[in-house]
C-alpha cells in the first residue's frame, strides 16, 4: 500500500506495512550477496600478496642498511628547516605586531610596566629594557639613551605567557634577583628564552609572582571556555535529538492520516483549478473596465486641452480688444485736444483775438497733430485685424511692419518738460489763456479733466504698448504663428522706447550744458559750446599744487577749468580734447573697464597714455610715454593722486585730486572720451572716402 500525506503544502507518498516488509527482505538479500562477492575477492588478493612479499623480502635486507644512513641525513635537514621556519615565524609575528603597535601609546590597558635588565642567550650583556604586560603578552621596548625611562620605537620582541615557564637563576652575577623566561612552541621546546633581573627585591617579587599568575588565570579562562563549548555542543545535540524525535512523531501521525490527506489533496487540487478559472474571468473583466476608464480619461484630457486652448484664445481676444479699446480712447483724446485746445487757439489768432502766439502753441503742444495722424492709421490697422478675428489671426506682425512712425514721438517726449514749464508760466501770467483753460475744462467732452492729464498720455503710450504685447504673448501658445511675431514686436517697441528715452536724456544733458554756459564768466578766453553738447563729469581739482581748489568740467569735446569766487565761476583754462593727451607717471599694471566689461586702459612697461595733438607728434620733444590714442591703450595710476594733461610739447598741466579713486575715475572718463573722439574721426574719414569713390 502506498499512502499520501501533506506537510506545509508538500505531498509525500509512504509505503504501507506489507509493502515495507517486502522491500526490507529484498534489501537484505542483495546485501548478503554483495558481501560474499567481496570476501572471495579478498581471499584471492591475499594469496597474490603473500607470493609477492616472499620475493621482496630477499631484496629488502640489502637496502635496509642504506636507508638508515639516508634517514639520519634527512632528520638533520628537517631540523635545520624547522629552525629556519621558526625564525621566519618569529620575524613575521614581530612585523605584524609592529604594524599594529608602532608606539608604546598604542597599548591602552597595560597590567604592569617598568624598566628591567634583560640578557639574551645570544648577546651576553645586561641591557635596560622597558617591559609591558597586556593581557597574556609580554612586550619589551628600547629605552632612551642617557638614562631615560621612556620607551621608544616599536617592540623589540614579545613573549606569549601561555607558552612560557619561569625559573630562578642562582649562578649569575646579579643573583638572586634573576629569573629565566623560556617560551615553548610545540615540538621546539626551547623556542626562545632570556634572563631578566630587577634592581630591588620588591620589584623582583612582583614581576616573578605576576607573570605565572597571568599564565594560570589565562589557562583557567581557556579551560572554562572549553567546558562551555562542550556544554553548548551537548545542548545542541540534545536539541537535534528532540527535533528528530518530534519529526518522527509527526511522520507517524501523517502516516495514520494518509487516506484523509489524499482526499483533501484531491479536493484542494479541484479548488485551485476553480480558483484559477475564476481569476482568469475576473482579470478579463478588470481589463475591460480599465480599458473603458482609460478611454474616459483620455477623452477628459482632450476636453481639458481644448478648454485650455479656448481659455487662452478667449484671453488673447480679450487682450486684443483691450488694445483696440485703449487705442480708440487714446486717439479720441488726441482729437479732443485738437478740437478743444489747438484749433480754437489758432482761430483766435486769425480773428485778432489772440490768446497765445503760434510759437507758444507749438511750444505747449509740440507735434500733437502728427501723433494723432500716426495713431489714427495704427487704429485702423488694429480694427481691421479684430474685424477679421479667428483662431489663427496674428497681431504681432502689425507692430513689426507699421511702427517705424512711432519714432516721431521723440520730439514730443524730449520737449515735454519744456512744455510743462511753459504751460505753468503762461497760466500764471496770461489771464486770457487761464480763462480759456477753465472754459475748456468745463466742456463735457473733456470729462472735466485739466490739460496736463491729456498732455502726459503720449509719454505713457509707448510703455503701454509693450505691456499689452507681453500679456498677449503669455496667452499665445508657442505653436501659434503669432508667437514669434509678438516676440519681435515687443523687441521693436522696446527699441523705440529706449531710443526716445535716450533722446530725452540727451536733451536734458544739453539743457544742463546751456545752463553751465550761462553761469560761466569768461575773461579774454574764447569759449565755444557749439561742439560741447554733453556733460560727462564735473568736480573739484587742484592745478600744479596750488593751495586753492579749482573746479573742472569734462564735456564731450572740451575740458574747462574754472575758479569759484563769491558765487561766480571764472574760466581759467579751456582745452580742446582734439589737442590733448594725458599721462600717469605712477607705475601700475591695473586695468580700468567700463560697465560692459571691455578694456579701456591697459598699461605697458612704459606706463603710456594718449596724445592726438599734431604738433606734439611732429616736434619730437615729448618722451616715449606719450602715445597717440588711435594706436595704443591707456594706463591708469594707483599710487598717488595726480596725472598730467599734455597740451603741447612744452605745455603740461598737473592735476591733483583728493583720493586715488577720484583720480582714477577722472583718468578713465577722459581716456574714454578721447577714444570716442578718435573713432568718430575715423568713421567720418571713412564716409568721406566712400563718397569720393562713389
Amino acid at each position: 500500500m502506498i499512502f499520501l500525506f501533506k506537510t506545509s503544502n508538500k505531498y509525500f507518498y509512504l509505503l504501507g506495512a506489507g509493502g515495507s516488509c517486502f522491500l526490507s527482505f529484498v534489501f537484505l538479500y542483495f546485501l548478503k550477496k554483495s558481501y560474499n562477492n567481496k570476501n572471495n575477492k579478498s581471499v584471492e588478493s591475499d594469496n597474490n600478496n603473500n607470493s609477492i612479499n616472499n620475493i621482496n623480502n630477499s631484496n629488502s635486507s640489502d637496502s635496509n642498511n642504506n636507508n638508515k644512513n639516508n634517514n639520519n641525513k634527512n632528520n638533520i635537514e628537517k631540523l635545520k628547516e624547522e629552525k629556519i621556519k621558526i625564525k621566519k615565524e618569529m620575524s613575521q609575528q614581530l612585523i605584524e605586531i609592529r604594524k599594529k603597535i608602532n608606539d608604546y601609546s598604542k597599548l591602552k590597558y597595560p597590567t604592569k610596566q617598568g624598566i628591567l635588565f634583560k640578557k639574551s642567550r645570544y648577546l651576553k650583556e645586561w641591557r635596560n629594557r622597558f617591559f609591558v604586560v597586556e593581557e597574556d603578552i609580554l612586550y619589551y621596548f628600547d629605552v632612551e639613551k642617557g638614562g631615560g625611562n621612556k620607551p621608544i620605537g616599536t617592540p623589540l620582541g614579545i613573549f606569549n605567557l601561555l607558552n612560557c615557564s619561569f625559573t630562578l637563576i642562582t649562578n649569575e652575577k646579579r643573583s638572586p634577583l634573576v629569573f629565566k623566561i623560556q617560551e615553548e612552541n610545540g615540538a621546539n621546546k626551547d623556542y626562545k628564552n632570556c634572563l631578566i633581573s630587577c634592581e630591588s627585591a620588591e620589584e623582583f617579587n612582583q614581576w616573578f609572582q605576576l607573570l605565572p599568575q597571568i599564565k594560570q588565570t589565562m589557562d583557567r579562562k581557556k579551560h572554562l571556555v572549553t567546558k562551555l563549548q562542550a556544554l553548548s555542543r551537548k545542548k545542541l545535540q540534545q536539541k537535534k535529538y528532540k527535533q528528530l524525535k518530534e519529526s518522527a512523531l509527526i511522520i507517524q501521525r501523517f502516516y495514520h492520516l494518509h487516506e484523509g490527506e489524499r482526499k483533501l489533496a484531491r479536493f484542494i487540487y479541484n479548488v485551485i483549478k476553480v480558483q484559477s478559472y475564476a481569476r482568469c474571468f475576473i482579470d478579463r473583466m478588470r481589463f475591460k473596465r480599465i480599458k473603458e476608464q482609460i478611454g474616459i480619461i483620455q477623452s477628459h484630457f482632450q476636453v481639458i486641452k481644448a478648454k485650455n486652448r479656448l481659455e487662452k484664445e478667449f484671453m488673447r481676444r480679450r487682450i486684443a480688444q483691450e488694445l483696440l479699446s485703449t487705442e480708440k480712447s487714446y486717439v479720441y483724446n488726441l482729437k479732443l485736444i485738437i478740437d478743444i485746445f489747438i484749433r480754437p487757439l489758432i482761430n483766435f489768432n486769425s480773428i485778432e483775438q489772440r490768446v497765445l502766439s503760434v510759437s507758444e502753441i507749438s511750444g505747449v503742444f509740440g507735434n500733437w497733430e502728427r501723433l494723432y495722424k500716426i495713431n489714427s492709421d495704427l487704429l485702423i490697422l488694429i480694427q481691421s485685424k479684430l474685424d477679421s478675428w479667428s483662431i489663427d489671426q496674428t497681431i504681432g506682425d502689425l507692430f513689426i511692419e507699421n511702427t517705424d512712425s512711432l519714432f516721431e514721438y521723440t520730439p514730443y517726449v524730449t520737449n515735454y518738460d519744456h512744455s510743462r514749464k511753459l504751460l505753468d508760466k503762461l497760466t500764471a501770467s496770461n489771464t486770457n489763456f487761464r480763462n480759456f483753460l477753465d472754459a475748456a475744462q468745463r466742456d463735457k467732452r473733456s470729462k472735466y479733466l485739466d490739460i496736463s492729464s491729456f498732455l502726459i498720455q503720449p509719454i505713457q503710450r509707448l510703455p503701454r504698448y509693450e505691456l499689452l504685447l507681453r500679456d498677449l504673448l503669455k496667452s499665445t501658445s508657442t505653436q501659434h504663428k503669432d508667437h514669434k511675431y509678438l516676440s519681435k514686436g515687443i523687441v521693436k517697441i522696446k527699441e523705440i522706447t529706449m531710443y526716445v528715452n535716450d533722446q530725452q536724456k540727451e536733451r536734458e544733458n544739453l539743457s544742463q550744458v546751456i545752463q553751465i554756459q550761462k553761469e560761466l564768466i569768461m575773461d579774454n578766453i574764447k569759449l565755444s559750446f557749439s561742439s560741447a553738447t554733453r556733460l560727462i563729469r564735473e568736480g573739484e581739482i587742484k592745478v600744479s599744487k596750488k593751495k586753492s581748489w579749482n573746479y573742472m568740467y569734462l564735456f564731450n569735446s572740451q575740458l574747462v577749468i574754472i575758479q569759484k569766487k563769491d558765487d561766480k565761476k571764472l574760466v581759467k583754462e579751456v582745452i580742446q580734447l582734439e589737442q590733448l593727451g594725458i599721462r600717469d607717471d605712477n607705475n601700475s599694471n591695473n586695468t580700468i573697464t567700463n560697465d560692459s566689461g571691455t578694456d579701456l586702459i591697459s598699461t605697458s612697461s612704459n606706463n603710456l597714455l594718449l596724445l592726438s595733438s599734431p604738433d606734439l607728434s611732429s616736434s619730437g620733444g615729448v618722451s616715449n610715454n606719450a602715445i597717440n590714442t588711435s594706436s595704443q591703450a591707456l594706463p591708469i595710476g594707483t599710487i598717488g593722486n595726480k596725472f598730467k594733461l599734455i597740451i603741447s610739447s612744452k605745455t603740461e598741466i598737473s592735476l591733483y585730486f583728493d583720493t586715488p579713486e577720484e583720480k582714477n575715475n577722472w583718468f578713465a572718463d577722459i581716456a574714454i572720451t578721447l577714444n570716442r573722439l578718435e573713432t568718430q574721426k575715423k568713421n567720418f574719414e571713412k564716409s568721406i572716402n566712400l563718397q569720393t569713390i562713389n
